[in-house]
């Protein structure tokens, strides 16, 4: 039988994965634009509409990566946990992304908790449960089906590789494009800043508008990522640090490997 605590917790730690993930590949901003070779010679984005066109055009062309997990939660009460995982995504033709990936939970002194998770487009968020696949309860009413329920919206908003940075690019700005390297490709590092007060103003849908301001309310105003492009404006790494209220602060690093590989995921819509 499943622990009561460690199960919900560990699934809201996987959808917010998720969504560190996916926030990390397109959260940028608009500004002033320029595209300068500096040291290794790659073209440089200070702009929204230009790194989204570069980044949304290479993707729709290679549509799959290889994904793969790490970081750490640090819990407002108690210890560290270990956060680890590998996956999949692919970039729909008719728009949205899927994406699936096993996420391991390690916390000192207890067992490692794993489980797999898929992420469709439109906003469903499956986990496998048994032999089969679990639809997350998006209207859940418990205290821990809700903080699941509220987190798997936010997956589902940041489910799409361009739909946070046409939401949030009037709030957030490219603050430094500074040429780096990534396993020994030269790519480009962004450092990108969202305000959130600023997200919350501008944002249409009441529930997320809700969600961005009682985030902002509880002193988080900014959230900060980083972001590693290579020459062909194929995402490489993103870094992110989120505080998430009444669980602690999520570090994550996502690394995106062999663009344009055919990958499996898994439809488990076709069967509820």
């Amino acid at each position: 039988m499943a622990e009561p605590v460690r199960r919900p917790l560990a699934l809201v730690l996987a959808a917010i994965a998720v969504l560190a993930v996916l926030v990390g590949v397109v959260s940028c901003a608009r500004g002033n634009s320029e595209d300068v070779g500096e040291g290794h010679g790659l073209p440089k984005y200070y702009a929204a509409a230009d790194l989204l066109t570069a980044v949304t055009r290479r993707q729709q062309a290679d549509r799959t990566a290889l994904l793969r997990l790490s970081g750490r939660v640090d819990a407002a009460q108690g210890v560290p946990t270990e956060l680890g995982g590998d996956g999949v995504l692919r970039v729909e033709q008719g728009g949205g992304v899927s994406a699936q990936f096993t996420q391991t939970l390690s916390a000192p002194g207890a067992d490692a908790q794993s489980a797999a998770f898929v992420v469709l487009p439109g906003g469903q968020v499956w986990r496998q449960a048994g032999g089969g696949w679990t639809r997350v309860d998006e209207a859940a009413t418990g205290t821990a089906e809700k903080t699941l329920a509220t987190t798997a919206a936010n997956v589902v908003a940041g489910a799409d590789p361009t739909a946070h940075l046409t939401r949030y690019r009037d709030a957030a700005l490219v603050a430094d494009a500074a040429d780096d390297t990534v396993d020994g490709v030269p790519a480009v590092r962004y450092l990108v800043v969202v305000d959130l007060v600023r997200a919350a103003e501008l944002e249409q849908d009441a529930a997320t508008r809700e969600a961005l301001q009682e985030q902002a309310a509880s002193g988080t105003t900014r959230i900060s990522s980083t972001l590693w492009v290579d020459a062909a404006n194929r995402p490489l790494r993103s870094e992110t640090r989120q505080a998430m209220p009444g669980i602690g602060t999520l570090a994550l690093t996502s690394e995106y490997r062999d663009w344009g590989t055919p990958v499996a995921i898994a439809s488990p819509g076709s069967a509820a």
